[in-house]
């Protein structure tokens, strides 16, 4: 293996090795929509059908590679590589419960719109969606039926990407187009558009210190120590993305802890209780009132 071979003795190989230096990750591509065997267990040496593995089993086989790669890179002191493939473009959605457990982003993944279980773990693990509307309107789904806006309102970690440029876009500034249709075509605020811009930044596999430039210096803390003078997301903004995702994660964690039922009647109970006070203040004040008599 070139990479291998490459990170062992990079004086045999200065080029490879220097070329590694600026490589973040590996994408990984299949035809989705085509029918496909079912996931073997079959070694990659073993492999004699004429047909292709199922893109799961593609996708287990790279991240497991990758991982030898970078325990050791990691060892030599040097840069790593992530897995980010397309997934959830089209086809079986179940791609997208394979790269949930070996990818820290992927690209795309429309598809987690048909599977609601498996979009709430990306968004609790808050698993990076790098998504292309322009590329998916020529392919796959209308913009209209995007569901970009909706994975961004519910706090999924989406940011916008550009796909194919030379087959789908016009301008020679591919993403800044992806961007302003996304804007015009989703309703988006400027202060969304740095929400995505930023998010963006932190699925990326620039250095930190690239990083620490475009997002401050504590960024890696939580959205609440990015910058807002940098970032332009108003701390209001990212303190209401923190705070209901630890919330649904002390909700779950509650519920795995045998707390479900008894968690459950308290709120009920709190929600009726702070209906019957908002009704109660609305009759008391309401007789004050000349024409709501």
């Amino acid at each position: 293996c070139p990479i291998i071979e490459a990170t062992l003795w990079p004086e045999k190989n200065p080029e490879v090795a220097e070329l590694l230096k600026h490589v973040v990750g590996f994408d990984s591509v299949d035809d989705e929509g085509g029918a496909e065997e079912p996931c073997s267990c079959t070694r990659p040496s073993e492999w004699r059908d004429s047909k292709n593995p199922a893109y799961c089993w593609q996708l287990y086989f790279l991240w497991s590679n990758l991982e030898v790669i970078n325990r050791l890179r990691r060892a030599r002191g040097l840069n790593t590589f992530a897995l980010r493939p397309h997934a959830g473009e089209t086809g079986d959605v179940m791609h997208l419960a394979a790269t949930y457990m070996l990818c820290p982003s992927i690209n795309h993944g429309i598809n987690l719109d048909r599977q609601v279980s498996l979009q709430y773990l990306y968004y609790l693990d808050q698993v990076g969606l790098s998504i292309s509307p322009l590329s998916n309107n020529f392919l796959f789904r209308k913009i209209a039926s995007n569901p970009f806006p909706k994975f961004f309102k519910r706090g999924l970690n989406v940011t916008i990407s550009t796909d194919d440029p030379l087959l789908f876009h016009l301008s020679d500034d591919a993403l800044l187009e992806e961007y302003s249709v996304a804007r015009a075509s989703f309703d988006l605020s400027m202060t969304d558009i740095s929400e995505i811009a930023r998010n963006s930044i932190l699925q990326s596999g620039f250095e930190d210190s690239l990083k620490k430039e475009w997002l401050g210096e504590n960024y890696k803390k939580g959205l609440t120590h990015c910058d807002e003078n940098l970032t332009h997301v108003p701390l209001i903004r990212a303190k209401y993305r923190a705070e209901h995702l630890a919330l649904e994660k002390m909700m779950i964690s509650l519920i795995a802890a045998g707390k479900g039922k008894y968690m459950l009647g308290e709120m009920m109970t709190q929600f009726s209780d702070a209906r019957n006070a908002h009704r109660d203040i609305l009759k008391r004040n309401a007789m004050e009132v000349p024409h709501m008599l």
